[in-house]
């Protein structure tokens, strides 16, 4: 389990890796640098294993268990199971795509790659005037397109599916089973638990849309995982925990590369174990020590060390403060009681979660047995209240604007520690009342001659498994997660009066690769969707994103270029930027903004331009000004 469940998180480290190094070593985006780079990882990895660890490398394998494999199968499947038509129920077709914001820069990102042959997260960036965006995303979007020929929107859909209804089900059992130990019970439960949240996976698929932030909180339990085993936190550990902090630092560039406020939450969430680790160092080393007080003042200065370098990594690794304008959505009893009962900004109570996770925290207290788990849930709890609920300000910002001070954000990573504590639950559910109560039956065998007793307990106890399995997986897919899907559902179709892409619009601009010169640059606004034409045909736009910088004059083309046959100052614009075309949508803009664009009004009737082609209201036009 732990060799599969990591597996994708390696990849995603390989891929985002591969991206930063070939245009570096003079190579073109694709499957050749991915493939060198794993081939060098794997190789590095088989020569460590040898060379250090190499009494466990040639160890005597353990006994397969077979009906485990099968129930741990089992327990991926029925995860993958219900995320998987919760995702489809979204996307709705392979060709569906969301009609959010973001969107246009996403599907862009990814033309974008293809067009440069760059995946680099410092390349990917350059078509929208920045320095840097983690890419990891795009990257793996970019290599299913290329190798398939499968259109963007399909590679999207096809990548996010995997990651929601695979990865997240795979790196939370593997968490559970680091944090409660590896049984099958365990496996099962974080299955079935992991479809169970309308916050994630299906909430970044709605609001934003928030790709990076989807792959990276998919990948995070695995890196937990990791993290509490390499701190010696793990529940009966099988390898040295040199192997498990060997895994972390490779899977640490994959998360980050995702996206970097991921890692912050790594950082975040892992201050209680290593509060922990340090309250219990402390305590050996001063006891084992004739100068207490010598010994005490070093721990501490360790302490405030420690703490210095996480202020000062917390401040840097973040947004610009004028992006982080999210402003507080509720008050703060609300907030806390969404954290309690797992229905973060709005979502209705998530009974059966609220109650095993509640069950997991006082068998936590009652057993005095891993407090950290608590302390981490009460961080991610703190940072969600905080961003729900406090005033706007510098203290505000200081904790949450890691995230954009964006409540959604922080509500998705609510499952990734409430999900534990639930199994931790359902686990001693099943242990103190229903492992003990078919242990009080009466023996099977006397209803059954000829079979063994053990035997005809474990099927029973196997048919007691499956309809509880079945009735947790009934009561956790009610309205919390339904009306997620609901709610994600709504951004993905396709109609006349979609909110950023028509259906006459899209027609539109999937015939623009025969009207359109490959090279030609065309120009209009793209908040009305038409910006999205890059990624559906190839064509450029002047702006390629919302949010892109444009050049500096290109305001004249904006607001004056139906005036290019009275106004001097226009032609001049239009041949430095060699624009030649016009893609006009009108100006019903995405929630319904006005951002003006005046100049690109009756191009016709001001005989600057000619029509090409239409569908609908939408138009294209090309130039007859300016020479063009």
């Amino acid at each position: 389990m732990a060799l599969v469940a990591i597996a994708p998180a390696v990849t995603v480290s390989i891929v985002a890796v591969a991206a930063l190094i070939a245009p570096i070593v003079g190579l073109e985006w694709s499957l050749v640098p991915v493939s060198a780079l794993a081939v060098v990882v794997a190789t590095v990895a088989l020569a460590v294993t040898w060379f250090v660890f190499k009494d466990m490398a040639v160890r005597k394998p353990r006994t397969i268990n077979w009906l485990a494999g099968a129930g741990h199968a089992a327990a991926i499947g029925a995860a993958a199971f219900l995320i998987g038509r919760r995702l489809m129920a979204v996307f709705g077709t392979p060709e569906s795509f969301s009609q959010t914001l973001d969107n246009v820069f996403h599907l862009n990102a990814i033309r974008y790659i293809q067009d440069t042959a760059s995946g680099s997260s410092f390349m990917v960036s350059a078509m929208t005037g920045g320095t840097f965006y983690p890419s990891a995303w795009h990257d793996l979007v970019s290599l299913l397109a290329e190798f398939t020929g499968a259109s963007i929107p399909v590679a999207v859909n096809i990548i996010n599916l995997v990651v929601g209804s695979i990865v997240w089900p795979l790196g939370c059992i593997f968490l559970a089973q680091t944090i409660v130990g590896n049984r099958v019970v365990v496996s099962v439960a974080a299955g079935v638990l992991s479809a169970a949240f309308g916050a994630f996976p299906l909430l970044l698929l709605d609001f934003g849309v928030l790709y990076p932030n989807f792959l990276g909180n998919a990948l995070l339990p695995v890196a937990i995982g990791l993290g509490l085993q390499a701190l010696g936190l793990g529940h009966q550990l099988l390898q040295p925990r040199t192997v498990s902090w060997l895994l972390l630092f490779t899977v640490l560039p994959g998360l980050t590369l995702a996206h970097p406020s991921s890692t912050m939450a790594l950082l975040a969430l892992m201050l209680p174990p290593l509060l922990f680790i340090w309250f219990r160092s402390t305590r050996r080393v001063v006891a084992r020590t004739g100068r207490r007080s010598l010994a005490l003042s070093g721990m501490v200065a360790v302490l405030l060390l420690g703490v210095s370098a996480l202020i000062i990594i917390w401040q840097s690794v973040r947004p610009v403060e004028s992006a982080a304008t999210w402003q507080p959505i509720e008050t703060t009893g609300r907030a806390i009681g969404e954290v309690i009962t797992s229905s973060g900004i709005g979502r209705p109570v998530s009974w059966v979660v609220m109650i095993l996770s509640v069950a997991g925290i006082v068998s936590i207290i009652l057993r005095r047995t891993q407090p950290w788990l608590i302390g981490m849930y009460g961080v991610i709890a703190g940072l969600f209240v905080v961003v729900a609920s406090a005033p706007f300000g510098p203290m505000r910002t200081f904790f949450t604007g890691v995230w954009y001070n964006d409540s959604p954000r922080l509500a998705s990573l609510l499952p990734v520690m409430i999900l534990p504590l639930a199994v931790v639950g359902a686990v001693r559910c099943w242990d103190k009342w229903i492992v003990p109560t078919m242990a009080a039956l009466p023996p099977i065998s006397k209803v059954r001659a000829g079979f063994q007793e053990a035997r005809l307990r474990g099927y029973a106890v196997g048919i007691v498994a499956l309809v509880l399995t079945g009735i947790l997986g009934f009561t956790t897919q009610q309205a919390n997660v339904r009306e997620a899907q609901s709610s994600a559902a709504s951004g993905y179709q396709l109609t006349n009066d979609a909110p950023l892409v028509s259906t006459d619009e899209l027609a539109l601009m999937k015939r623009l690769p025969n009207e359109v010169p490959e090279g030609a640059t065309m120009v209009g606004n793209p908040w009305n969707g038409s910006a999205m034409a890059y990624a559906f045909s190839g064509r450029k736009l002047l702006q390629l994103h919302l949010l892109g910088e444009v050049p500096d004059d290109a305001t004249e083309i904006f607001d004056g270029l139906n005036a290019a046959n009275a106004d001097p100052a226009v032609c001049p614009v239009v041949r430095r930027l060699q624009i030649s075309y016009v893609l006009d949508f009108g100006h019903e803009e995405i929630q319904g903004w006005d951002h003006g664009y005046r100049g690109l009004d009756n191009l016709i009737t001001d005989g600057v331009a000619r029509l090409v082609d239409s569908e609908g209201q939408a138009k294209l036009y090309k130039l007859t000004a300016c020479g063009q």
